[in-house]
């Protein structure tokens, strides 16, 4: 397969404008146009790659970059969770739905880190899922370090893992093998996974406590994060409707001097679909008789603003 792709990009690279090209002339493009460009290639993988450059991020890590600061700019909600920045853990729930086990609890418990640390992070598949030394807590202090086992398994790089010297339990020659027989399950493996509950810990449930929310991304109550931002978008525009209807009121009140602004106002129908969403719940609250379906008639205009503004509303007394 790459001698096929090495062929390839050589015909259409390099040799697109000759159809029959001569030894001599082939050999001297291979020498001046393709091993230049395959040499410059190679160099990525050489240890001083780019040195005094800043080194170039991964995929993973240009990702996870920008999931730190989407989340470092969210605001918290009212809850209160135990965030445990040694272990990256929080029982807020959200970190089972982000891909980089991240949660907005997480991400402002520690100061804003440097850039260093984006070039070097790297995810574990097992408790701590991060740890490094740029992380550092609010008030300034170095995370407490965690004990834990480095393998290639659980995500570490090669060059923080401990080099041991390799033992064998093979038998010694001639000697007679046992029959191989199912390995128990050891009491570390349960250990762990009781650990990893411990630390995880589930969200409470909506029943244990009036202020307990799902973790499930899904659920829109006043605590979910999409919510926290749906209700300040909701607030800020309440505030600038009052205002230019206040505005538009002023006006009212001096027709004479404001004559021309009032009819322009009236040619663009400004407000209507405010109007139009006052009027629709009006009718879904008090004068519906008859529960209109959900989905709007194909080709109706009036259905489907009807179902769009009414779709969700709650009569709240």
């Amino acid at each position: 397969m790459a001698v096929e792709n090495f062929w390839r990009n050589l015909k259409h690279e390099t040799l697109h404008h000759l159809l029959h090209p001569r030894l001599d002339q082939f050999i001297f493009l291979i020498a001046t146009d393709v091993l230049p460009h395959f040499v410059s290639k190679m160099q990525i993988f050489e240890p001083d790659f780019r040195r005094g450059r800043a080194p170039e991020l991964t995929p993973f890590q240009v990702a996870f970059k920008r999931n730190w600061k989407k989340l470092a700019a969210r605001e918290l909600g009212t809850l209160t969770y135990n965030t445990n920045v040694q272990c990256w853990t929080c029982t807020c729930g959200q970190q089972k739905y982000n891909p980089y086990i991240n949660c907005k609890h997480l991400v402002q418990a520690v100061q804003p880190p440097l850039p260093r640390l984006f070039t070097e992070v790297v995810r574990r598949r097992v408790i701590p899922f991060y740890h490094h030394p740029l992380l550092k807590l609010k008030d300034g202090s170095p995370v407490p370090a965690l004990e834990f086992t480095r393998s290639i398994s659980n995500g570490d790089p090669m060059h923080d893992i401990p080099s041991t010297t390799a033992t064998t339990t093979a038998p010694p020659r001639g000697a007679k093998r046992k029959r191989a027989v199912a390995r128990q399950p050891s009491s570390d493996d349960g250990a762990d996974e009781d650990t990893v509950n411990q630390l995880l810990g589930a969200a409470p449930s909506r029943s244990a406590s009036p202020s307990a929310r799902s973790s499930s991304p899904v659920v829109a109550d006043e605590y979910d994060e999409d919510m926290d931002q749906t209700i300040e978008w909701t607030k800020k525009r309440i505030i600038e409707l009052r205002a230019g209807a206040d505005m538009l009121e002023k006006q009212v009140i001096h027709p004479r001097e404001s004559k021309i602004g009032l009819k322009a106002q009236r040619a663009v129908n400004v407000g209507k679909d405010v109007a139009d969403l006052q009027q629709d719940m009006r009718h879904a609250m008090q004068t519906g008789k008859i529960r209109q379906t959900t989905w709007a008639q194909k080709g109706n205009k009036a259905s489907a603003r009807y179902s769009r503004n009414v779709m969700g509303y709650q009569h709240i007394e």
